[in-house]
C-alpha cells in the first residue's frame, strides 16, 4: 500500500467510499457532515475513489466539487432520499417467469438462452443515465481544471481482476498495475456506464459491457479501494463505509445453529468487511513505520479518518426495524424479497439492507451516518496517523 514522500506541497485529500448497495445512503449522511467540515479546514477533497454505491457517491462528489461544500454534500443526500426500488429493479414476480424460461432454455442447451441475472435491473440503467448525464459536463470541467485530481471507480473484470477506471486531471499519471493485488488501472472519461459497471451486483444484476469487455461489481474483490486511493499521493484519506473498522468481538455465549439466511448474511458481511479491516491495519502499520523513520528519510505519514457503523449488523437491524413502516404491499419488489428471506429470520434485515431502496430507510440511514460523522469530527483527535 505504501506511504507517501515528504514534500512541501499543499494538502491533498482523498475520499474513499465503500460498496454498500442501498446502504450508500448511510455514506451520504456521513459525507454531508464531512465535506463541509473538511472544507472549513482548508481540506476540500480532490481525489474521489469508490466501489458500487460508493462509486455513485464518489462520482457525485467529483461532479459537484466546484460547488460550495454544503451544496455538494446535499446533492448526495438528495439523490439517496429520492431512490425507490422501482428505479433499480423490477418486482421478482414480474420478471421471474421470464428468468425461469431462460433458465430452462439454458438447461436444454437452446442457443441464445441463459440467465445472466436473477433480478431485472433494466430500470437502473435508465435511472443512472437520467441522474448522471446532467453532471457529465460539470465533471469534465472539474477534471480539466484540476478541481478533481482523480475520480477512480472499481469494477471486476471477466478474469476476476479489479479494474480501476480513472478520470485524471492533466498531468496526473495513471498508476501502474498492482501485481500483488491484481488491480489494473485504466484511463477513462467516467460516465454513467462506469458507475453501472461498478454497481453490477454479481448474479443479481446484469453485467455491464465497456469497450467490448464485461464487468461486475467492484466489491467482489475490492469493496473499499483504499490502496488505489494512496496511488494518487494524498496527504489525508477519509474512508466512509457501512461496516466498522474492526473485527467482530467474540460471542458472549453459545450461538444458535445458523440457517441458510444467517450463513448468507455472514458470508456477505465477511466478504465486504474483512479485507477493509486488513487494509486499514496495514495502512496504520505503515504510518507507524513512517513515524519512526529518520527525519531525513523521504517518507511521511498519511492522516486517515474513518466513519462507519458501531457494529456489523447496525444497518441490518435498522432495515429490519424500518421495513414494516415502508409504503408498498406484500407482493411488490421488496415485499417478495422479504418473504423469500423469511420475515422472522435474524439475517433477513442484513441482506435486505443492501436492496432496501426506499425513502424511509434512506432517511434513517442518512441520519445515522450524520450522527456517526458528527461524533467522529467532534473527537479530540479525529485523525489517526
Amino acid at each position: 500500500m505504501g506511504t507517501d514522500r515528504r514534500s512541501s506541497k499543499p494538502p491533498r485529500v482523498a475520499v474513499v467510499a465503500a460498496g454498500a448497495g442501498a446502504r450508500g445512503a448511510y455514506e451520504a449522511g456521513a459525507l454531508s457532515v464531512l465535506i463541509p467540515w473538511l472544507d472549513a479546514r482548508g481540506l476540500r477533497p480532490s481525489v474521489f475513489v469508490g466501489t458500487s454505491a460508493g462509486a455513485i457517491n464518489a462520482g457525485l462528489l467529483a461532479a459537484t466539487a466546484n460547488l460550495p461544500a454544503d451544496q455538494s454534500a446535499q446533492a448526495l443526500v438528495n439523490f439517496w432520499s429520492g431512490v425507490r426500488v422501482e428505479d433499480v429493479f423490477r418486482a421478482p414476480l414480474r420478471s421471474g417467469p421470464g428468468t425461469a424460461l431462460r433458465y430452462l432454455g439454458q438447461i436444454a442447451g437452446l442457443p441464445g438462452s441463459g440467465v445472466t441475472s436473477l433480478l431485472d435491473n433494466a430500470p437502473l440503467a435508465a435511472f443512472a443515465r437520467a441522474t448522471f448525464e446532467p453532471y457529465g459536463p460539470l465533471l469534465r470541467e472539474n477534471v480539466a481544471d484540476g478541481t478533481v485530481v482523480a475520480l477512480a471507480l472499481a469494477a471486476t473484470d471477466g478474469a476476476e481482476r479489479t479494474t480501476m477506471f480513472c478520470d485524471l486531471a492533466p498531468g496526473v499519471a495513471l498508476p501502474q498495475t498492482s501485481s500483488g493485488r491484481a488491480i489494473d488501472y485504466r484511463a477513462a472519461a467516467i460516465t454513467d456506464r462506469h458507475v453501472l459497471a461498478s454497481s453490477a451486483i454479481p448474479a443479481l444484476f446484469e453485467p455491464v459491457e465497456l469497450d467490448g469487455e464485461w464487468f461486475t461489481d467492484g466489491g467482489v474483490r475490492l469493496n473499499v479501494p483504499l490502496s488505489p486511493a494512496v496511488k494518487f499521493d494524498p496527504t489525508h484519506v477519509v474512508v466512509v463505509a457501512t461496516h466498522p473498522a474492526t473485527y467482530p468481538d467474540a460471542a458472549p455465549g453459545p450461538s444458535r445453529r445458523p440457517d441458510v439466511v444467517d450463513s448468507a448474511a455472514a458470508v456477505l458481511s465477511s466478504a465486504l468487511a474483512d479485507r477493509m479491516v486488513e487494509d486499514l491495519l496495514t495502512f496504520d502499520k505503515l504510518n507507524r513505520v513512517a513515524a519512526s523513520a529518520p527525519d531525513d528519510d523521504e517518507v511521511r505519514r498519511i492522516k486517515r479518518l474513518f466513519v462507519g457503523p458501531d457494529t456489523r449488523h447496525q444497518l441490518g437491524e435498522l432495515a429490519a426495524a424500518r421495513f414494516p413502516e415502508r409504503e408498498g404491499g406484500a407482493f411488490d419488489a421488496l415485499g417478495v424479497i422479504h418473504r423469500l428471506l423469511g420475515p422472522s429470520e435474524p439475517g433477513a434485515g442484513e441482506i435486505l439492507s443492501y436492496l432496501f431502496f426506499d425513502p424511509g430507510f434512506a432517511t434513517a440511514a442518512i441520519d445515522l451516518g450524520r450522527d456517526h460523522a458528527q461524533r467522529q469530527v467532534a473527537a479530540a483527535e479525529p485523525w489517526i496517523w
